[in-house]
């Protein structure tokens, strides 16, 4: 996308250039139709370049591969110490958790049909973990991982003529599991763009069975 807009940006500058030579030349509707051309092009490179910088903060999304895994060590009674590794980067971010369960949200990207065939892929950002009390509406400790990516540009609420938006953003809730100590479980996320979770070893596989 971002080459497409340094073209977008050349365009502006070379309109806008010759919107006043056009001045100059004492061609003034035709100098307004060149700043006018040029005016466009630059709000569009400017708009673009956001909607740009925000896809660039999320990840790939590849169906059913694994997003993440969540590595659980219990330190007191109701707390916990949770490694979150990030794959397939393999980036590593620990956290200290109180409760019975945890739960991992994600925000997903989808493009329009029409603009797939033009290279777009889906993505997705770890947005929140966040554990509770069983039974409790409250989170007993949350922690945002979107880092600095923002909110969805107001590019992204635009519709092409058949209605379909141009990126649809959808915040994705993963299942509460349960935290349980030396519990391993892996994320990934469905073709349907549903979170879901597998353990990973007995401790985990125990203790969703057990909930």
């Amino acid at each position: 996308m971002r080459p497409v807009l340094v073209v977008v940006a050349v365009f502006a500058a070379v309109t806008a250039l010759l919107a006043w030579s056009r001045w100059l030349a004492g061609r003034r509707w035709a100098a307004a139709g060149h700043l006018v051309l040029a005016c466009c092009a630059a709000a569009t490179m400017a708009v673009g370049w956001r909607l740009a910088a925000y896809v660039a903060a999320h990840e790939e999304w590849v169906p059913e591969l694994p997003v993440a895994e969540l590595y659980v060590e219990q330190t007191g009674s109701s707390r916990y110490r949770a490694t979150l590794t990030r794959l397939p980067s393999g980036r590593m971010q620990v956290f200290d958790l109180a409760g019975d369960q945890w739960r991992l949200d994600l925000r997903t990207l989808g493009w329009s049909e029409r603009l797939v065939q033009f290279g777009p892929e889906p993505r997705y950002r770890i947005e929140r973990l966040a554990s509770r009390h069983a039974g409790s509406d409250q989170p007993a400790a949350a922690y945002d991982l979107a880092g600095d990516g923002g909110p969805a540009p107001p590019l992204s609420g635009l519709r092409i003529p058949d209605g379909t938006p141009l990126l649809e953003v959808r915040d994705v809730a993963g299942p509460w599991q349960p935290l349980a100590d030396g519990a391993r479980f892996a994320l990934r996320l469905t073709a349907a763009g549903a979170v879901e979770t597998d353990s990973r070893n007995a401790a985990a596989a125990d203790s969703i069975a057990s909930q």
